[in-house]
């Protein structure tokens, strides 16, 4: 007999004859109703399970072991449902066996899920937590819509300080070119970090040939540059500032003499981090301290020439009172004595020595200052008398022609006389002593209403680029020999007298110089 054989022998719970209808129905439906709900609440675990994000294997393994427990006891009471009919006893017990090996799993799987589900919070608790999260979203909003106000606020501020600092910058960068003298700072190996325009215009190159550069690497000359350096490293030693005067030779600008001060370069805290230097330029002052030592010089010997010429005056005027009494002795005792013509001469001269030293006097002492209309060839004659002293023993010869002795122009006498000495001085030292060595002084009329003197030498006369620079001060045409006032003063006199002068070379030798002056009538005065 097969196992599906042994359970027709078994009785069928339904046709026990204390069944009757209601008992019968109420149990299908009862059974009916528990299985529907086992088998629907398994899909919706199962939909848990699929649509939750951050299950851990575990916790959805006890999802789905519950799920089948379920089922389990969904198909147990569709079983006993059948038992109504059929006396499947044993299939249904060994089911209930499964369904109780489900639970225990499931049982088991809850037991380590039970925990987490005691910590999840109540919906109480949860709604309680949304709305402090929600107060403290708020108070977050808040605080960040204010931190947004900050932080504008800030960028505005610093804004604000970076525009000023720019300007400042820009203010002080403006100030710093604008200086004359020249403005630098290095490092501690001697590389400039920042130089003004003067100085970069003064070097000749442009801040990219200089920026993180030795003096060793952009100027010319290396010795100057050394120097240059050596002075910087002894700012560094010293750790003191250090004053020197440096000298350059400029290509275009000449030879500049600079007062330089140098001193190390601290930052905020006090470390040395190089040195900051500024040079300035004071050629011009050299020249005029020397101008001011020559004038001192100039004015020592006008007043000893003075006090000469009062004490010379003297002896000269008694010398022309003994020869004047030897003449008339000599006249009573021999009218055609042979000593009256040396006598005579020896008088002539000795009144011609007097004169030269009154006019001498009189040039050196200034005079009056007073300006009235003079005769231009009585002027001039005085002045060349006194500038040809001692020129016989270079061999020169003057010519001095006149247009005219009746060429009137306003003066002052001295300081007319000042201007031709000048000119006839120059003419004397720039013509030579052999070949053709004569120089021509020429005065007369330039035009109907000016008086013009000309004064022509035979030198080799000048350059254009000399030209250009006769009348500037202190650009002297005699190299080494002269300080470059002497012309620059004569064009100060006469244009303050209301002329001009001016310089051309000669056609074959030699310049002339003239200047001419306004004309007036012999009565005129200033």
């Amino acid at each position: 007999m097969g196992w599906f054989d042994r359970l027709q022998t078994f009785m069928t719970r339904g046709t026990d004859q204390l069944w009757g209808s209601g008992p019968l129905l109420l149990h299908i439906a009862s059974d009916g109703l528990i299985a529907v709900a086992y088998f629907v609440i398994p899909f919706g675990i199962l939909r848990f399970v699929r649509h939750r994000d951050g299950l851990e294997s575990g916790q959805r393994s006890a999802a789905i072991s519950f799920a089948a427990f379920i089922v389990l006891c969904g198909v147990t009471h569709v079983a006993s449902i059948l038992t109504l009919w059929y006396p499947l006893y044993v299939a249904e017990g060994w089911l209930k066996a499964a369904t109780a090996a489900a639970a225990v799993m499931s049982a088991v799987r809850m037991l380590r899920v039970v925990p987490l589900l005691v910590s999840l919070p109540s919906p109480k608790k949860l709604q309680e937590e949304i709305d402090q999260h929600r107060v403290t979203l708020a108070e977050l909003s808040a605080a960040r819509a204010e931190l947004v106000l900050r932080v504008r606020a800030t960028e505005d501020e610093l804004y604000e300080v970076e525009r000023n600092f720019a300007q400042t910058d820009s203010l002080l960068e403006a100030v710093i070119n604008s200086i004359p003298g020249l403005i630098y700072a290095k490092d501690l190996t001697g590389r400039v970090t920042m130089a003004n325009r003067t100085t970069l215009e003064f070097i000749g190159k442009p801040w990219s040939a200089v920026q993180g550069h030795t003096d060793l690497d952009f100027l010319d000359d290396k010795h100057r540059a050394a120097t240059v350096m050596g002075y910087d490293q002894r700012a560094l030693e010293t750790g003191r500032a250090h004053q020197v005067e440096e000298v350059f030779d400029h290509p275009t600008k000449g030879t500049r003499i600079f007062l330089s001060s140098r001193r190390p370069l601290h930052d905020l805290s006090g470390v040395v981090r190089g040195i900051v230097g500024m040079s300035l330029d004071i050629t011009d002052r050299k020249h005029v301290e020397a101008q001011l030592n020559q004038t001192s010089r100039v004015a020592a010997m006008g007043d000893m020439a003075s006090a000469l010429a009062h004490e010379l005056n003297q002896p000269l005027g008694a010398i022309a009172m003994y020869l004047e009494g030897v003449k008339i002795a000599l006249q009573r005792e021999t009218p055609a004595h042979p000593a009256l013509k040396p006598v005579e001469l020896a008088r002539e001269q000795s009144l011609r020595a007097g004169d030269i030293i009154r006019r001498l006097r009189a040039f050196v002492s200034g005079g009056d200052k007073i300006r009235r209309a003079e005769s231009v060839a009585d002027v001039v004659d005085d002045a060349c008398r006194l500038a040809l002293l001692g020129s016989d023993d270079a061999n020169i010869q003057t010519v001095i022609v006149h247009e005219s002795r009746d060429i009137f122009a306003v003066m002052d006498k001295i300081e007319i006389q000042q201007v031709v000495v000048n000119l006839v001085r120059n003419a004397v030292e720039s013509t030579p002593a052999h070949g053709r060595n004569k120089i021509i002084v020429r005065t007369g009329q330039d035009g109907p209403t000016n008086a013009c003197v000309w004064v022509e030498d035979a030198g080799s006369g000048f350059t254009e680029e000399t030209r250009a620079i006769l009348f500037e001060p202190f650009k002297s045409t005699k190299g080494t020999k002269g300080m470059g006032v002497g012309l620059s003063l004569c064009r100060t006199i006469v244009e303050s007298h209301g002329g001009t002068i001016r310089g051309e070379n000669n056609r074959h030798v030699g310049a002339t110089f003239s200047f001419s002056l306004p004309l007036s009538t012999q009565d005129e005065e200033a």
